[in-house]
């Protein structure tokens, strides 16, 4: 080995700490703790000290954190690190599906108990790194990102290992009680006709197992049978409790009784994910179902724990496959588990694999496609019989499922993989004749029957007999088709399979017949057959059958893989539909299931080593290889055994299936001499295996151990400490380079770090640290022996061993290089080249070697020095000094390397491989890296390969490849004047098959360019392949392109792109094809990146709007990459902070008003968007409830003091109720504003108490007797809707865990209407069924409403049946017949009716289209003398027709499944028909719902004749059969249907005083010109009387213009705004005195018309803030007189909250839905006062949530984060074109083809709704885009404005100019353009220049500037190649836009300029 170090004596890192915080003594003992290492994915070590009470995690040499638990009362068990898979720990408690099982007493871990609310950060993609803490009953789990669970454990943890997901758990066994109890006798079975018998059968009718014999033996080990669910009968001891009883005295103690005996219980769980159950680890055995005729024969799957005695001793970390899949696949991954009996003294390797959560539907699905996928490939075929053969063509014979050398394969009942199956299939059918035997034939007749009808697959008990009888079915019958691996080679082996295959391992014994076998015991029973009825979801097995495939030429092998796969499959389906129905074993889901794939006998127990070791691809490919080691301390016998890992599809024939598994297969079994102890040890990806005191194995091929070297010193201090540990007992005071006495007795290997260290623990316990050096220092070395091992043949010697054995040599003779100035690294390198060159040496050259070696005299450093000189005198600076005086000895690397070489070759006892053909492929693959090294610019130098590649080219005879004058290397600095070579004379010149000559990478870049190419340059895989015989397979290919990533790169760019004669889209998406990333960019050569730069330069301003992601980040637009995450719209830079003492103590005092402002975000967005005038700031005051209130009296001169303060207190109380009304709107005004604190209290706001009175400035407070929640309690219930529907619907965390954190002890009003909001937001989608039950049983009635409403909302348009039993409980007419009607109120059932349409939204329920109608129509004489039916009122019915109308939304012309109940025509009747006279007041009520039905049923359809029915009547006469109200809902009605002919887009009459054409064209002949008329009125101030006769007309003429403000919902149409506001401006005109009653009604109806009105303005113009409609609905807020009601105070507010709709952000949309909730939430009928609901539910004005859309365009600088203003142009799908300035509300999203920036500032940013779909979703999910600022030079087409913004950026951004002009006065920057200023400094400090530390076109400018002057050989080619480049793109015509053309004429004229004073000068 090359080296060997001692670290010391190796302690816990921790443990100097524990010592001075008195956690241990000092000098403690090792008993006192317990410690362990793990090495970091980024190769750090860490470590795990353990105590009784606490737990400390270190990494490196500190301390990261403590973990103390002396308050939990535990003991410390175990700590592990391992991972987690990533999203487990976002669990959502669902309402839907089964409830958390039971404690732990029941054997169920319980749900985790989570300690900090926020979520762990961990990355998108993997796992997450956690330490696993276990105590006595709990296991705490720390994320390393901070997030902590703590888990209930059921049973103690013995010990613990990491697994690749979480970890495995080894379960402590029970103890054993301290006396002995004799067994109890069994009693013999009782007879069938035995009391005891019958009521066996009684209780389990189907169990046929009680006709065993052996029943007392299996009963003795099995639970007794558990007590129904459902009771037993009357009085008295049940049934139950008798045979429980019966079970206690005949058959012995219960299973719990047992266990607390001793009794064998599971050991081995699983733990997957912090917030999920245990699983259990079970062993998988597969057998074959009895073949019936006429149907394929399938297989079952059967499930066992494991041994109890099995003790865990390795289990995989992490996949221990290597990964050489590429990225995009899916391929399987290997988990081993190896266990060791102590009992039996075996040891035993399995497979094991994770069961995932699957949805039971995608097992449905998985299952019918795959057997799809068979019945289309069996089509393909044709059967034998059917072929007519011929002459030529042979006869296709099906194959049967029996070879023809065995019996066939329908009654073999045991055959599985490995061998096993054969035992099973004795004992089965042992079992199975005992049961026969036994077996009462009427009974067993009569359940075959039964059988037999469920159970497709069943076999007649009969059959099975006869089958035995003839001979079928014993060890000699059924399929062999077994792997011969893993077939059991040993007799003692054999005993130790069957514990695992057969009843050892089962506690109870099987019961049944021969085709359903069944384990009694209730939870206690161990099987789990995918084959038996009733534990499994299908009719037959869940594994795929086994049908007649006519894999004629399958092997052996193949066919035992293919099992394999199909057993892994049964496992995958049967154990997923057993964890969803929860048929699992003590109620533990199965979640790993193992194999056994191999088993060997180990000595006396002294312990085991183990080690996996991962094999290379081999060139031919194939399967992938792992060789598992062990290691028997007691024997000391190394064993290794390899596996064959196969990758298979789960499912195969399946179309992106997607899911892979990985097949292990034994094909290798072989000692491996005798070792201590072995371990595995590693170095970054090096990996090997350490045999105590015998050498290192790196390969599995490896046929012998490299030596290690001899034992060097142990040390007691590490010599990398800084001060030595001072708790290492070590008896007295040393200096830090003692040594201790070698010891002398075999050291056990334990504790493996990083960089190959170890311990070596002596028998004392001391634990000495060494390490190994097992890869070279310099990585280049260690990159360059990959390469040589790439292209080495099969069977060659370990290349990585070789180096390790020469470095040996090396440093055994003193670590000297002799007369080389390279280091001892790189003469170990080349004599590890020249090892397989050895053969080409004459006997000349090997006695040059010989004097070389003697003569070697002078140092290393000598050499080293010259080096150095000649360096520093080369520079420009010292060019003028002599060198000649410089010593120029040549350097003796390669003599003193091919002396190694043949040192090494006669110790090697291995035959070599021909030396010419891995000479030359030694040699061409070092030139490949040689080149590879040349294209990234971070490579230091160039690699000493040079004169190795030169050495093997003159030995092979090849001049070109030598070191001869003018030849490729003499001019790459390999000449024969700085190097020494080896002379020898070839017997012939070995022909270079790749290239004759050595060809650089910039010559033949340069030719693909010059010529347009595409030849290939040669790859490390093409030369493997010379003369291999075999074309290497694509995953050698992968490894090795892997090893020159940038030559493949280029090879597939040049192929791809005809030789770079692509446009620059193209040419950029090929790039990210053939990986040439932003970092590979940034590290090419200038000429190599010039054609690659300047196509990302020519699609970087307007990039195609289809590219994804990873293309856009590559040429640096990340600003155009869409934002998923919606929370990056609240998390703006614009935040301006004050920390002044002043302001900070007014905030405090005030914080209340900081809530007005919400986020940030949104406040800053607003401000742009109304950052001309105060409009928003003067609605949030008009909207606010929770302060102080202002109002206005002015005293008149004839007014008392006394009057006054009465008529003041008289307009408290107007302007009181008008506060009432204001949530409503303010829920509108700042909807999704807020993102709460997750762990702070949320309390809803409330009203307040004050009334500031104007002009006198007086304060009144307001009577709180009158505020009450039991008086207004509807104004309570709109506070906390307001103050839920701040919240943000993309909030994550809204959960069950916070609704109960914020549930008040008592339950409020407010808290109700909160519950509302979250449900309309979506956030009780998770809400769990147990604080629903919490929040219904106390039956408060606005708290049912909000529940019942939330719930429907979250789940709307799902059907979900548990939300539909909530709400049929409290609907009377959904209760069952005969059902006792529970106390509800009509307020909850009206909710709880809506909640159904919500719930059934869209899908034309039948059921609940019936329920709906017949509530519409129900008809009940009512009797005088009782009053109306309190809850079938008007509100009720109406509730009844908006939930027909949703569950049947637009469906008007398909109502299918509504077939044959006349739905149109019963509603019609209703709502138009005629009234019979008994029941005129029933049809009132019922009128508005069948005309809201009918609108919503055929909304948009067009239906002219039911749009005809639903309109008004023709006449007036007619009108007053009508009612007035329902005359505006008809109107209404009739134009939503006949949606496409309402349009306000046509020209205009001229001379019109108001734009109500449209209008004006609908309104029925007799009141045409009257709305003419009250306009001129209003022009000149005339009042129109208030009459009665008008009141239709008022109603008509609000109708329509409630449709157009529908139409045109969110559209922000002016026209339309002015049509609906001339009709609200008309009504001003109507007025009067109204002392009559019939004015008085006249006045009301014009009151709720201009309610009305203003409704459907602010509809128009939502969000827009429009100034126009805001003064009009101004002027309506300032009413405070006793004639304004309620209601109308209410639509006003909601009005001006709809107009500034979210801050101006949202606005209305008018989808189908959208249009019917704005119906529902704006319906014309308003509450009279503030607990009014007979009308109209008033919790049904916010189901204007659901037409609520995001479409405010938002632009932010993705550099600073602030929102900016931008123009913006919007081309929608039409044709036309709109400028808008964002931020804005766009037009609705449909009718958008595509939004692009105007700044030229900016780098332009496209989003295509029309041809890119994720534009559309991701702008629906996070309206800001984001933009980058671009230099001067691309914003500007001039030079001159170029320039001239460049220097006003200057002078802008930095106030002193001299600083800029002493900045390009330096010499390096002083050639730069005043256009690259920006680049250099920009003016933002956060600018992307700053902040990503990419290179600008800038650096590469500087870069060919110095290039120019120089005179090295590559850099100059890097100059031809451009210029080579820019002439070609000249030639073609383009133009260069990463370089300009000036820059590369400049550097032309500077290299010309060279060229001449060379000229002159020579």
């Amino acid at each position: 080995m090359a080296h060997s170090l001692s670290l010391g004596i190796h302690t816990p890192i921790a443990l100097p700490h524990l010592i001075a915080e008195g956690l241990l003594p000092p000098s403690p003992k090792p008993e006192l703790y317990q410690w362990s290492t793990y090495v970091s994915d980024d190769d750090v070590e860490e470590e795990l000290l353990v105590t009784r009470t606490c737990v400390v995690w270190s990494q490196g040499n500190s301390v990261r954190n403590v973990y103390r638990f002396e308050l939990e009362g535990e003991d410390v068990v175990q700590a592990v690190l391992t991972r987690f898979p990533v999203g487990d720990t976002q669990r959502q408690d669902g309402l839907v599906g089964k409830e958390g099982r039971g404690g732990v007493g029941a054997g169920k871990r319980q749900l985790g108990h989570r300690q900090q609310t926020t979520a762990a950060r961990t990355p998108s993609e993997g796992s997450a790194r956690a330490l696993v803490i276990l105590l006595k009953t709990k296991a705490h789990i720390h994320y390393l990102t901070g997030s902590k669970y703590i888990v209930p454990l059921p049973f103690e943890i013995e010990k613990a290992f990491p697994a690749p997901r979480g970890v495995i758990l080894q379960r402590k066994p029970p103890t054993p009680p301290a006396i002995a109890v004799p067994p109890t006798p069994q009693l013999p079975a009782a007879p069938p006709n035995s009391f005891f018998f019958s009521q066996s059968q009684t209780q389990q009718p189907s169990a046929s197992f009680l006709q065993s014999p052996n029943l007392a033996k299996s009963f003795q080990r099995s639970q007794p049978v558990k007590p129904s669910p459902l009771g037993g009968g009357g009085g008295g001891v049940t049934l139950d409790a008798r045979l429980d009883a019966l079970f206690q005295d005949t058959l012995g103690p219960s299973t719990t009784a047992q266990q607390q005996a001793g009794e064998e219980v599971e050991s081995l769980y699983s733990l997957t994910s912090p917030l999920s159950d245990l699983g259990l680890i079970t062993y998988s055995l597969q057998h074959q179902k009895p073949r019936q005729p006429h149907r394929s024969q399938g297989t079952a799957v059967e499930s066992e724990s494991l041994d109890p005695a099995e003790r865990v001793v390795y289990v995989s970390s992490e996949n221990d496959l290597q990964h050489s899949s590429p990225p995009d696949s899916e391929h399987g991954e290997l988990m081993l588990i190896i266990t060791l009996n102590n009992d039996t003294q075996t040891l035993t390797l399995w497979h094991a694999w994770y069961i995932p959560p699957t949805p039971l539907s995608e097992l449905l699905a998985q299952r019918a496609a795959q057997k799809a996928a068979k019945a289309k490939r069996r089509s393909s075929f044709m059967s034998a019989v059917n072929i007519g053969t011929g002459t030529t063509t042979p006869g296709v014979r099906t194959r049967d499922h029996g070879r023809e050398s065995f019996a066939a394969a329908g009654s073999l009942r045991g055959v599985g993989v490995g061998g096993e199956g054969l035992k099973v299939g004795k004992q089965r059918a042992a079992k199975e004749g005992r049961r026969s035997e036994v077996a009462v034939a009427s009974r067993q007749e009569e359940e075959e029957g039964m059988k037999e009808s469920m159970d497709p697959d069943f076999v007649p008990a009969v059959t099975a007999q006869s089958l035995q009888q003839q001979g079928v079915g014993g060890v000699g019958g059924g399929n062999r088709r077994v792997s011969s691996m893993n077939a059991d080679k040993h007799a003692n082996r054999d005993l130790v399979g069957a514990s695992f295959a057969t009843g050892g391992a089962r506690r109870n014994t099987s019961f049944g017949g021969p085709n359903e076998r069944k384990s009694f015991g209730g939870g206690t029973h161990r099987k789990s057959r995918g084959s038996t009825p009733g534990s499994s979801i299908f009719g037959r097995s869940l594994g795929v059958d086994n049908d007649d495939s006519m894999d004629v030429d399958s092997q052996a092998g193949e066919e035992s893989v293919d099992d394999i796969v199909k057993h892994m499959r049964n496992t995958y389906e049967t154990a997923g539909a057993e964890n969803v129905f929860g048929a699992v074993d003590d109620g533990f889901k199965r979640e790993l299931v193992v194999r056994k794939l191999w088993s060997g006998t180990v000595g006396k127990w002294a312990g085991v080593g183990v080690g996996v070791l991962r094999d290379r691809v081999g060139m031919a490919g194939g399967d992938e290889g792992v060789g598992f080691w062990v290691c028997d301390r007691g024997t000391k016998a190394v064993t290794r055994v390899k596996l064959v890992v196969r990758q298979r599809e789960l499912y195969p024939g399946l179309v992106g299936a997607g899911r892979r598994v990985a097949v292990p297969i034994v094909v290798e079994e072989k000692a491996f001499g005798k070792a201590v102890d072995l371990i595995k040890i590693r170095h970054g990806k090096v990996e090997a295996i350490m045999l105590a005191a015998r050498g290192i194995i790196f390969s599995n091929k490896s046929r012998e151990e490299c030596p290690l070297p001899v034992v060097g010193q142990y040390r007691v201090y590490s010599p990398y400490d800084l001060q030595p540990f001072n708790n290492i007992d070590i008896g007295e005071s040393v200096g830090r380079n003692r040594t201790l006495q070698i010891p002398q007795t075999g050291l056990l290997l334990a504790q493996p770090g990083i960089r190959a260290t170890f311990d070596e623990v002596d028998g004392e316990g001391l634990h000495h640290r060494r390490r190994l050096q097992i890869r070279p220092e310099d990585p280049g070395i260690g990159h360059l022996l990959e390469v040589c091992q790439s292209v080495l043949p099969e069977g060659s010697v370990e290349v990585r061993g070789l180096w390790c054995a020469a470095l040996a040599k090396l440093e055994a003779g003193g670590g000297k290089g002799g007369d080389t100035g390279c280091g001892i690294e790189w003469v170990a390198f080349a004599a590890t080249v020249l090892f397989y060159g050895v053969g080409l040496m004459d006997g000349k050259a090997r006695a040059a070697v010989k004097l070389t070696e003697m003569s070697v005299g002078r140092g290393a450093h000598v050499l080293r020095m010259e080096r150095h000189g000649r360096r520093v005198l080369g520079r420009e600076a010292l060019r003028w000094l002599d060198g000649s005086q410089l010593d120029r000895r040549k350097d003796l690397m390669m003599p003193l390397a091919a002396g190694l070489a043949v040192e090494l070759a006669q110790t090697v006892a291995v035959a070599l491989p021909t030396g010419e053909a891995v000479a030359v492929r030694l040699m061409l693959a070092l030139h490949v890296a040689r080149e590879e090294g040349k294209l990234s610019t971070l490579s230091a130098g160039k690699f000493s390969v040079g004169p190795i590649i030169a050495q093997i080219g003159h030995w092979i005879g090849q001049d070109a490849w030598g070191f001869a004058m003018g030849s490729y290397y003499d001019l790459e600095g390999a000449g024969e004047e700085l190097w020494a070579y080896v002379k020898s004379a070839p017997a012939r010149a070995v022909q270079v098959q790749v290239m004759d000559a050595p060809i650089g990478v910039y010559q033949w870049f340069e030719h693909a360019i010059v010529h347009c190419s595409t030849e290939n340059y040669p790859t490390l895989s093409v030369i493997a392949g010379l003369d291999a015989g075999v074309a290497p397979s694509a995953a050698f290919n992968r490894t090795a392109n892997a090893l020159t990533p940038r030559i493949c790169a280029l090879n597939g760019l040049l192929a791809a792109t005809a030789g770079l004669t692509v446009g620059a889209v193209p040419t950029v998406e090929l790039m990210a094809v053939h990986g040439l990333d932003n970092d590979m960019l940034e590290t090419l050569p200038q000429a190599i990146a010039a054609p690659f730069m300047d196509a990302m330069s020519h699609c970087e301003r307007d990039p195609p709007t289809t590219w994804p992601d990873n293309l856009l980040n590559l040429i640096g637009r990340d600003d155009t990459v869409r934002q998923d995450n919606h929370v990056v719209n609240v998390t703006h830079a614009n935040v301006h902070f004050i920390h002044d003492v002043q302001s900070v103590c007014i905030m405090l005092d005030s914080y209340h008003q900081a809530i007005r402002t919400k986020e940030a975000a949104r406040h800053s967005v607003s401000a742009l968007i109304f950052s001309q005038d105060r409009r928003l700031l003067e609605a949030g005051n008009l909207l606010r409830y929770h302060s102080t209130q202002e109002a206005e009296c002015v005293k008149q001169p004839d007014w008392s003091d006394a009057y006054h303060f009465e008529v003041q207190r008289r307009i408290i109380e107007h302007v009181t109720m008008r506060m009432w009304a204001l949530p409503a709107g303010d829920g509108l005004l700042h909807y999704g504003s807020v993102s709460p604190m997750l762990t702070e209290k949320f309390v809803p706001n409330g009203f307040g108490a004050r009334c500031l009175m104007h002009p006198m400035g007086i304060t009144l407070n307001i009577d709180r007797s009158t505020m009450s929640e039991e008086k207004v309690g509807w104004a309570f219930f709109h506070a906390g809707v307001a103050s839920g529907l701040l919240i943000s619907k993309h909030v994550k965390g809204i959960d069950t865990s916070w609704v109960a954190f914020n549930k008040p002890p008592e339950l409020t009003n407010r808290h109700a209407g909160l519950l509302l909001a979250l449900g309309l937001g979506g956030h009780l989608r998770t809400l769990a069924k147990w604080l629903s039950f919490k929040y219904l049983t106390p039956k408060h009635t606005m708290t049912s409403v909000g529940l019942l409403l939330g719930l429907s909302a979250s789940h709307i348009g799902t059907m979900d049946s548990l939300v539909t039993r909530m709400l049929s409980v409290h609907i009377t007419r959904m209760l069952p017949p005969g059902a006792a009607e529970l106390n509800v109120s009509p307020i909850a059932q009206t909710a709880g009716i809506m909640g159904i349409g919500l719930l059934y939204f869209g899908t034309q329920h039948r059921r609940m289209s019936e329920i709906m109608i017949s509530e519409i129509e129900y008809l009940e004489v009512e009797d005088p003398d009782s009053g109306p039916d309190p809850l079938r009122d008007e509100s009720y019915r109406l509730a009844a027709g908006f939930a027909l109308g949703l569950i049947n939304l637009g469906k008007g012309k398909d109502l299918r499944g509504l077939h044959g109940m006349h739905l149109p025509e019963r509603l019609l009747s209703i709502a138009v028909g005629s009234r019979p006279v008994h029941a005129v007041h029933v049809f009132d009520r019922a009128t508005a719902g069948a005309v809201i039905a009918l609108a919503l049923i055929y909304m948009k359809s067009g239906d002219e004749v039911i749009a005809r029915k639903v309109n008004i009547p023709d006449t007036e006469a007619q009108f007053e059969h009508v009612r007035p109200d329902m005359l505006l809902l008809r109107s209404m009605a009739a134009n939503i249907i006949a949606w496409d002919n309402i349009s306000v887009e046509g020209p205009r009459r001229p001379g019109a005083y108001f734009p109500i054409q449209w209008i004006e064209d609908n309104l029925p002949a007799c009141y045409k010109g009257l709305a003419g008329t009250l306009v001129k009125e209003t022009y000149v101030r005339n009042k129109h009387p208030l009459r009665t006769a008008d009141v239709p007309f008022y109603n008509i003429i609000t109708g329509l213009a409630w449709a157009l403000g529908l139409k045109y919902a969110g559209s922000g149409n002016v026209v339309a705004r002015d049509e609906i506001l001339s009709i609200l401006l008309m009504f001003d005109s109507v007025g009067g005195e109204s002392y009559y009653y019939d004015a008085k009604l006249a006045r009301s109806t014009v009151r709720r018309c201009m309610d009305v009105l203003a409704l459907a303005a602010a509809t128009v113009m939502a969000g827009t803030g429009d100034l126009k409609t805001f003064r009009c609905l101004r002027r309506r807020h300032g009413r405070t007189d006793g004639e304004t009601p309620y209601g109308s105070h209410m639509a006003t507010h909601l009005a001006i909250g709809a107009l500034f709709m979210g801050g101006g952000t949202h606005t209305f949309g008018t989808s189908d839905f959208a249009i019917a909730s704005l119906i529902c939430a704006f319906y014309p009928l308003f509450p009279a006062d503030v607990g009014d609901n007979r009308v109209h539910l008033q919790a049904f004005r916010h189901m204007w949530v659901f037409a609520a859309e995001a479409r405010c365009l938002i632009v932010d600088d993705i550099d600073t984060r602030w929102s900016i203003k931008m123009p913006v142009e919007v081309t929608m799908r039409d044709g036309t074109v709109k400028e808008l300035i964002a931020p804005c509300l766009l037009p609705e999203l449909n009718t958008i083809a595509g939004v692009a920036t105007k700044d030229p500032a900016y780098w332009r940013v496209t989003l295509d709704f029309a041809n890119n779909a994720e534009h559309l979703s991701a702008f629906k999910n996070n309206q800001t885009i984001y933009v980058r600022r671009c230099p001067p030079g691309e914003a500007h087409s001039s030079v001159f404005s170029c320039t001239s913004a460049a220097l006003v950026v200057a002078q802008s951004a930095i106030a002193v100019g001299d600083l800029w002009r002493a900045l390009f006065n330096i010499q390096a920057l002083r050639g730069l353009d005043k256009a690259d200023m920006e680049l250099i400094m920009p003016r933002d400090p956060r600018s992307s220049i700053y902040m990503d530390g990419r290179s600008t076109v800038v650096d590469d400018k500087l870069v060919l500037r110095k290039t120019a002057s120089s005179s090295d050989r590559d850099q100059l080619w890097n100059l031809r190649v451009l210029f080579a480049w820019a002439e070609k793109l000249r030639g073609e015509g383009g133009t260069a836009g990463w370089l300009r053309s000036e820059v590369i004429d400049a550097l032309q004229a500077k290299v010309e300029e060279r060229m001449r004073e060379m000229g002159n000068a020579a």
